[in-house]
């Protein structure tokens, strides 16, 4: 019963834990891949605040793609 509890405290957490305009994000960058036309792989650096700074929505998965 209490581990049900806490895994049920994290859930409830996770699920209200979300950044809104304002707060104080620490800048991560990472490597992104897109392939072209002529199926070449082409990389690029890309960080957090960029995107952030461009209005566009992050969604960070930790369980697979999807």
């Amino acid at each position: 019963m209490r581990k049900f509890l806490l895994l049920l405290l994290f859930v409830l957490k996770v699920l209200f834990s979300q950044y809104i305009a304002g707060d104080f994000v620490r800048d991560i960058s990472f490597t992104d891949s897109n392939v072209d036309s002529n199926m070449t792989i082409l990389y690029s650096e890309q960080s957090i605040k960029e995107l952030i700074s461009s209005s566009k929505v992050i969604v960070i998965s930790f369980f697979g793609p999807g």
